[in-house]
């Protein structure tokens, strides 16, 4: 498992997202805030080791 930095684009808020696959091709991800509480756009920050 790998363990990816997520920003949230409406409020910023910061998170990790622990995925089997490789995020690295991707610029944004689709995905529940729940800083927002609402579906939004993150911006793939780089990868935690």
């Amino acid at each position: 498992m790998t363990r990816w930095r997520l920003a949230c684009s409406e409020c910023g808020g910061e998170w990790f997202l622990e995925a089997s696959y490789d995020l690295s091709e991707m610029r944004r991800l689709y995905h529940y805030c729940r800083f927002c509480r609402r579906n939004t756009f993150h911006d793939i920050l780089g990868r935690e080791e």
